[in-house]
């Protein structure tokens, strides 16, 4: 996930700059790479988050059977391999493409060629958000039947459980309230619901910034809620507390002749 957020952060420049500008600036073949990119990252972002949310239901309703690294390898190898091939077909056709207006002529990176234009979004939003989300929301249902029908837990055991759990389920809602604005104007802009004025234009300026605020978010909420990561930086600061050096003052003495 955090290859995946960080892919997605380096295409923040060039996406602002389409936002702000209505412009491609590059070639159409750097429109294709950056679209497969910008589809390649948010997949294995989106798969990452329901893989890691299956293993954490795995992990407590089957804590005598705990995840091998082997099967975690498999799992974020296998999310990586299905983000490819499902990117792949839904970017191959992106081109770049001019619109002429009155006022003046507009070049866009689009994502298909327009007669694919509502296939393509719909799969989006089945692929990359509907199917994603319902995997998320079953896990959390099995988890939460699970923790319903089982014994009192210890009180340390129940903290881990409780954090990891807030853990997961904040990184789902940050994801649903990031994402959906933009699927809801892109299935405006497609089913003729969307025209150009000041209200539809920064409601999608701010469909824009929400999308790339999500590989923002995620790092700062998994190192707030990290355990781990809390407990090093307690050992961090406590080490280069006790390991300062303190000045020390030398005083010379000079005798009179």
């Amino acid at each position: 996930m955090t290859l995946a957020d960080f892919l997605t952060l380096l295409l923040i420049p060039l996406t602002l700059h389409s936002a702000a500008t209505y412009s491609w600036p590059l070639s159409d073949t750097s429109c294709k790479v950056y679209q497969f990119l910008l589809a390649f990252s948010l997949a294995a972002s989106t798969y990452s988050l329901c893989a890691v949310s299956m293993a954490r239901a795995m992990i407590i309703t089957n804590p005598y059977q705990p995840l091998t690294m082997d099967t975690v390898v498999l799992m974020f190898v296998l999310v990586w391999a299905l983000s490819f091939f499902i990117s792949l077909p839904l970017r191959i056709f992106a081109r770049k493409e001019s619109v002429a207006t009155n006022q003046s002529d507009f070049t866009f990176c689009l994502p298909t060629i327009h007669e694919h234009h509502y296939q393509v979004v719909l799969s989006q939003f089945v692929l990359y958000y509907f199917v994603p989300m319902l995997v998320i929301a079953f896990n959390y249902v099995r988890l939460a039947l699970f923790l319903h029908r089982s014994p009192v837990m210890s009180a340390s055991s129940a903290r881990n459980t409780r954090r990891a759990s807030i853990m997961v389920f904040l990184a789902a809602v940050t994801f649903s309230v990031c994402w959906l604005p933009g699927y809801v104007l892109e299935l405006c802009v497609y089913l003729g619901l969307y025209s150009h004025g000041q209200a539809w234009d920064m409601f999608y300026f701010i469909c824009t910034v929400l999308q790339y605020l999500h590989p923002c978010v995620n790092p700062v909420l998994y190192v707030l809620l990290s355990k781990r990561y809390r407990h090093r930086r307690a050992a961090w600061f406590f080490t280069c507390h006790r390991n300062r050096v303190q000045p020390q003052v030398t005083s010379i003495n000079t005798d009179s002749i």
